[in-house]
């Protein structure tokens, strides 16, 4: 096996860490996805995969199975002062995240998340004004994102409290022993037809990785509709466009247009070729529709790139 460099040697070491999860039952981790488009990728795309497959068979198994049921439990909470740095800490915070408790006091709360999740945060800290539910990702210190519900609660009447916000993350376990769930037999078939229905087969991977595919060898044509792909790739519509977001991060259409602009780019860089003809050639129909997307994209314009090459 050829020698790792220092980036691939550390993606595979999280691809590790995150069997080491699920080993250990815990499944609201996931791999971070990169832009990468080879064999490390692919098998991150699947653990995440499988991890999201099994957490929901618990999910399934805790409503079928009489014995068992779900509560609610709090994972951590962090009370965050008026700049949104963490400044106390509860529960337990540092076995979630991987941290030690100094290393996240004074911390501002966006340091933790994700790329996406930090654009999440910047669009609601500024309309915080009582409580909310968000969905964000925390980047642990393993390098894993560990994915939570949080709770949110800014106070602005309390004295003592005004301007601080409280974050609290929960999620769903199973307990032991509790009360019998009655569910009547036509809601448990119900729910057992279903689950076996959107589950993903080897099969529907191989699929959908020919969708991923089709996608990149014609990326200046117009993309068929998701019914008529998953016709010709013998593929349920909804297991393509589920499916497809769990295996490559996005949606059939931002994977579509992620790759016209990753190969516009190579060929603004690499090439002469004129910028509506490179528009052409990855699927816009204007010079001005590609170079507004490319900026977007990568917070550059085209001409921007090729004066710098």
């Amino acid at each position: 096996m050829p020698m790792l460099d220092s980036e691939n040697k550390k993606r595979l070491e999280n691809i590790y860490a995150q069997l080491f999860e699920i080993a250990n039952g815990n499944f609201s981790f996931q791999i971070e996805r990169t832009d990468n488009n080879d064999e490390l990728e692919a098998m991150s795309a699947l653990v995440n995969l499988v991890t999201e497959e099994i957490k929901d068979s618990f999910l399934h198994e805790g409503y079928i199975n009489f014995r068992n049921t779900y509560q609610h439990t709090t994972q951590f909470t962090l009370v965050l002062d008026e700049h949104f740095k963490i400044i106390e800490i509860y529960e337990d915070s540092n076995t979630y995240l991987g941290y030690e408790m100094s290393e996240l006091l004074e911390k501002p709360i966006e340091s933790l998340l994700t790329t996406n999740s930090t654009k999440t945060w910047h669009t609601i800290k500024c309309k915080l004004n009582s409580k909310k539910i968000v969905s964000l990702s925390f980047k642990t210190k393993q390098d894993l994102v560990f994915k939570a519900q949080c709770y949110l609660i800014k106070f602005q009447n309390n004295s003592v409290l005004k301007n601080l916000t409280l974050l609290t993350s929960f999620d769903l376990v199973q307990r032991k022993h509790a009360n019998t769930l009655k569910i009547d037999l036509f809601n448990v078939q119900t729910i057992k037809q279903s689950a076996s229905k959107h589950a993903l087969t080897k099969q529907d991977i191989d699929n959908i990785r020919l969708v991923g595919k089709y996608i990149i060898d014609h990326l200046e044509k117009e993309l068929p509709t998701l019914k008529d792909m998953a016709h010709t790739f013998g593929i349920n519509e909804f297991k393509l466009k589920k499916g497809f977001k769990q295996l490559y991060g996005m949606t059939v259409f931002k994977f579509l247009k992620t790759e016209r602009l990753k190969k516009g780019h190579i060929l603004v860089k690499h090439t002469n070729m004129s910028f509506k003809e490179i528009a052409r050639t990855v699927g816009f129909k204007t010079a001005s529709h590609f170079s507004r997307e490319f900026f977007n994209h990568y917070n550059y314009r085209p001409k921007t790139l090729r004066l710098n090459t």
